[in-house]
């Protein structure tokens, strides 16, 4: 039987992907595997020469020294890499789908935009290079390894409310025995679970 976890978060009625389903509101919470959670902090609609639609300005949600607003119109969401969160019931999937090891329990392909789509291919990353013996000095893979440990460990870790520390070590106790693991991919897991 496969651990569930759960949010911390009361049930009710919750909005579903902001990027594709609904309509992008003040306040939305979207996701970007390098740039971490942001929030919509303004909305600024299109003017009547720009037919690209409205503009979001997106604010993370940790403040680094440096403040950093990020400018994306409505035409170029899906390719900008920022979404909405995966439910916590498709993220038990992607930890039980980790957890099989074999590339078994991956959903038919999906829109590639839908954040179910980004964080699957996040996890696909992960787990392709889990068991593949490259060498350390490929900087392509290693590169590859290193953003999609830390996009899912990121992602994970707001859906489930947990630390990254503990989301990497859940990830990590997901796929199993780590004598057979890669020992970069073990260290990319570590490396992205520092706060």
């Amino acid at each position: 039987m496969p651990e569930i976890y759960r949010t911390n978060e009361p049930p009710g009625p919750k909005r579903k992907n902001p990027v594709k389903k609904e309509k992008i509101m003040n306040g939305d919470l979207l996701f970007h595997p390098v740039h971490g959670l942001c929030r919509v902090d303004r909305i600024t609609p299109s003017s009547s020469s720009d037919h690209r639609g409205p503009s979001y300005s997106l604010v993370p949600k940790i403040a680094a020294r440096m403040k950093s607003r990020f400018i994306i119109s409505a035409a170029d969401m899906e390719v900008s890499g920022f979404h909405g969160l995966v439910s916590p019931k498709e993220a038990n999937k992607i930890l039980h789908y980790l957890k099989a090891g074999n590339g078994k329990g991956r959903p038919a392909a999906e829109t590639p935009s839908s954040p179910q789509a980004q964080a699957w291919n996040l996890a696909h990353g992960l787990l392709s290079l889990a068991y593949d013996k490259f060498e350390a000095k490929d900087q392509k893979k290693r590169q590859a390894l290193e953003h999609s440990a830390k996009g899912l460990v990121g992602e994970l870790s707001c859906v489930f409310k947990w630390t990254l520390k503990e989301t990497a070590c859940r990830i990590r106790k997901s796929m199993g025995r780590t004598s057979r693991i890669n020992p970069s991919v073990l260290s990319a897991l570590t490396l992205a679970g520092e706060d």
